[in-house]
């Protein structure tokens, strides 16, 4: 079973939330789901000892999407996995925030394979010791981390 407690999976497509979540869930995780940017906030405010994960759409209604959420959550806690997911290009804040936070980048559509992996790539990076809060850590690891960019074909 994953180290993770608890994801978070904002998206305003409601069709594309309701997926996410059941693949999810099958997986062992808990997952909460919100629809919009408040939704989202009052369970992360609520749940932000628990939530390991968050998946984040870049745009939604209102504007509030993941350049707004992004540096909200991570501030909150910095040690938070992040997935941003678009079928657009990401705006360049954005990308830098995500690059910043080590968070990684899932292109719209996507198969359900596709995510299911990149959710086992963030355990298992959440499992190793965070190198990136030592100063030492660049000799040992070398660049930084770079978003990765899922390409679902």
């Amino acid at each position: 079973m994953s180290s993770f407690r608890t994801v978070l999976v904002v998206d305003d497509e409601d069709q594309l939330l309701r997926l996410m979540k059941r693949l999810i869930e099958r997986t062992g995780r808990p997952v909460l789901a919100a629809a919009n940017a408040d939704e989202a906030r009052a369970l992360f405010k609520k749940h932000v000892g628990d939530i390991d994960l968050v998946l984040l759409d870049v745009t939604m209604p209102g504007g509030d999407g993941a350049e707004k959420l992004l540096p909200e959550f991570s501030a909150a806690r910095p040690d938070l996995q992040v997935v941003v997911t678009s079928g657009d290009a990401m705006p360049p804040s954005l990308e830098e925030e995500l690059e910043r936070v080590g968070g990684s980048f899932l292109r719209k559509p996507f198969v359900p394979k596709t995510l299911l992996g990149l959710l086992v790539e963030k355990t298992e990076a959440s499992e190793e010791p965070d190198a990136s809060k030592d100063a030492e850590a660049p000799e040992e690891t070398g660049a930084l981390p770079v978003p990765t960019a899922v390409d679902p074909s």
